[in-house]
């Protein structure tokens, strides 16, 4: 592993450092040490993208918008363009936001997390109503990073949209948003919150416990038990204490 990415980063460095090159436009030798790259793993690519990507970013920009492409190259492609110009790359990264296929949606909001994080944010707050399912699911991870006040009320809007079901089922970014949601509860949420060990998925009753238990600073049950029996004591207990806060 350490040979073949001594061997890509020469001729990397070769490449980007040819007079023939930098006097060129995007060259075959140029489009060469792009997919060299793209082929090293995770970490080194990004110690050479920080390195040295900003000569080759056209490049980069070039491939990342190639149809003949395929996703995987594409998205590395779009976060290394992110790595290598940081925010100054943000133009392109929004371009690639308002593409009509997913990935380059989803790529670049991820891209724009550690290019442009204040950027991030508010294009988080769009792709959360985004068409595809996934592209929406990054939005709220997104958001997990600096749930403001507006980004809540936002979540809490998008938890019951009918795209975030499949007729009358629940889909998996409604818990995901309840996660996020129940790390930082806020005193008025309660009663959501309460609200929410009645849903019909179970699985957004567990972070509606998580969020309960942290606004009220009390934990039921003795050790390890099943969420169904956690959630039970919790509503019993709710209707017991009428809890307000």
């Amino acid at each position: 592993m350490k040979q073949m990415f001594l061997k890509a980063l020469l001729f990397i460095l070769c490449v980007v450092t040819s007079p023939l090159v930098k006097a060129a436009t995007p060259s075959s030798a140029a489009n060469d040490a792009v997919m060299e790259l793209m082929a090293l793993p995770a970490e080194n690519r990004q110690a050479v993208v920080q390195a040295k990507g900003s000569e080759l970013y056209p490049q980069l920009v070039q491939m990342a918008f190639s149809e003949a492409q395929p996703m995987s190259v594409r998205w590395k492609a779009l976060i290394a363009m992110g790595e290598a110009r940081g925010e100054q790359a943000t133009e392109d990264l929004m371009k690639a936001s308002k593409h009509a296929q997913w990935f380059m949606r989803n790529a670049a909001l991820v891209a724009l997390e550690t290019a442009n994080p204040k950027q991030a944010i508010s294009l988080a707050m769009t792709l959360i109503k985004d068409k595809a399912l996934v592209v929406r699911s990054a939005a709220v991870e997104t958001l997990r990073k600096n749930a403001t006040p507006e980004a809540r009320d936002l979540l809490w809007d998008e938890l019951n949209q009918q795209y975030n079901f499949k007729n009358t089922q629940s889909l998996w970014i409604r818990p995901q948003i309840v996660e996020v949601l129940a790390q930082n509860p806020q005193n008025h949420e309660l009663r959501i919150f309460k609200e929410l060990l009645s849903d019909k998925d179970s699985r957004v009753q567990l972070p509606a416990v998580h969020g309960l238990e942290k606004l009220t600073g009390t934990r039921l049950g003795d050790g390890p038990m099943k969420a169904t029996a956690l959630v039970n004591l919790w509503k019993d207990y709710l209707k017991k204490e009428k809890v307000e806060l």
